[in-house]
């Protein structure tokens, strides 16, 4: 979903050892930004970050000292070029979200492809452009392909956004081969309760 000016998180929640997510209202596009952070044993990965205060974000990196920032897809810019600036990080991103995206990629992710040992990427087309999902130890997380809103519970994205409607929906049948207990996405809190089964659920 694309957004306008960037809104600012005041918190961040602990989901699970080693998982956080913090969020911010956006009134431009009028939808809840949302960013998970997931520790490795290579250090800690921010997904579609936008900004968190800085006493903050001070506190969470001196515990866990950001690697990389991976997008989820070609709308999800947010603040990674300032993280990117900040602290040194390498960006990833698909190579069909590149184009979109205000700034050069680092790394172009592939279907499959495994990440410092232990995170695995799954190429979602028919979403936003260049749309990934992320599977860890931690849970599946996504970008836009799924949100988890108040006014919509767990949904796919809304066929405005996407790119193929119908390619969507056969892609996110991929995600039923992954085991996961935790879904975490871009818009929207994690679910903790059966995710799994909602989202075969929802698909059914």
């Amino acid at each position: 979903m694309p957004t306008g000016s960037m809104p600012c998180a005041d918190q961040y929640h602990l989901v699970s050892p080693g998982l956080f997510f913090w969020q911010a209202y956006d009134p431009l596009s009028r939808v809840d930004l949302t960013t998970t952070a997931l520790a490795t044993t290579h250090g800690f990965i921010l997904i579609d970050p936008i900004p968190l205060t800085p006493p903050l974000l001070a506190e969470l990196f001196h515990a866990h000292p950001p690697i990389a920032i991976l997008l989820t897809n070609g709308n999800h810019s947010r603040a990674a070029a300032e993280y990117r600036r900040q602290f040194s990080l390498p960006i990833f991103a698909h190579p069909d979200a590149h184009p979109h995206l205000e700034f050069p990629v680092d790394h172009l992710l592939t279907d499959a492809e495994v990440l410092w040992d232990s995170l695995t990427i799954i190429t979602l087309p028919g979403a936003a452009p260049g749309e990934v999902a992320i599977h860890s130890p931690h849970g599946l997380h996504l970008g836009d392909a799924l949100v988890h809103l108040p006014s919509t519970g767990l949904a796919s994205l809304p066929d405005q956004y996407c790119e193929n409607p119908s390619t969507l929906r056969s892609s996110l049948e991929k995600l039923l081969r992954f085991s996961f207990e935790i879904l975490t996405f871009a818009h929207g809190p994690p679910i903790l309760i059966q995710p799994r089964n909602r989202l075969a659920h929802l698909l059914a």
